[in-house]
């Protein structure tokens, strides 16, 4: 008798930007479940040209804020980043997409992700009259920038990519209703998940939703979700193990 798959039966909807979807999707399909790919941010890398007054190659530190953020800053011809260089990644996710670019010494907060975390490293606490570069979508959070320039830093913005809502077929929004647990991965993304399949969100508000913190799961439940948990960090495994450990 072949033991049954821990996500068996169940259609997951996985809605991290198209480029980041494959390998959750083949971990859930690994685990039993139909994965049903329904990104709900598009993400499109932009020219930097002179927006940054700091070069990452003069920087004291430099912090990526997302997997989206390593990649973007490393499709262009960027200068090598000195090894003097306090590389921080915001969480787990980011680390690993700084590791498949050559960068493996990172800082990664453990004991909370996004800016929160990085915000508690001990290595950020004493910042005064430091360079630090924040790499970025357009239009992000200012909490990270705004506290550490209040301990006496010298901010400076590269934002390497932005966000848009994409366009969905009737066809994909009638598929993303039938699944029966949602992944969501940032604040923006809940919206947009909900902008996107707004023709029956009472039905959508019903389904179990997987967030990466307690930010995201309080954006989610002023929405309208009733169910909504939070995985370990924004790394795929997490997302996997927060899923199977799911009560059915």
């Amino acid at each position: 008798m072949v033991a049954k798959l821990p996500l068996s039966g169940h259609k997951v909807l996985v809605t991290r930007p198209q480029q980041q979807a494959k390998a959750l999707a083949d971990m859930i399909t690994q685990q039993g479940g139909e994965a049903i790919v329904f990104p709900v941010i598009e993400i499109n890398k932009i020219n930097t040209g002179s927006e940054v007054s700091v070069s990452p190659i003069d920087a004291d530190v430099i912090i990526f804020v997302s997997r989206n953020a390593v990649h973007a800053f490393f499709s262009e011809n960027k200068p090598e980043i000195p090894a003097s260089t306090l590389v921080v990644a915001v969480g787990k996710g980011t680390a690993e997409t700084l590791a498949q670019h050559g960068h493996a010494q990172v800082l990664c907060p453990t004991q909370a992700i996004g800016s929160e975390g990085v915000l508690m490293l001990a290595e950020l606490e004493n910042v005064v009259d430091k360079n630090i570069v924040i790499v970025r979508g357009r239009g992000g959070r200012e909490l990270l920038a705004d506290t550490l320039a209040t301990r006496g830093a010298k901010i400076s913005y590269l934002e390497v990519y932005e966000r848009k809502l994409p366009s969905a077929t009737v066809e994909q929004c009638n598929q993303a209703y039938t699944a029966d647990i949602i992944v969501c991965t940032s604040v923006e993304g809940v919206t947009n998940l909900c902008s996107l399949l707004n023709k029956d969100i009472e039905h959508v508000f019903k389904k179990a939703l997987i967030v990466l913190s307690e930010r995201i799961k309080q954006h989610a439940l002023s929405l309208g979700f009733k169910d909504v948990m939070i995985s370990a960090d924004a790394s795929d495994q997490a997302v996997i193990q927060r899923l199977m450990e799911m009560e059915r």
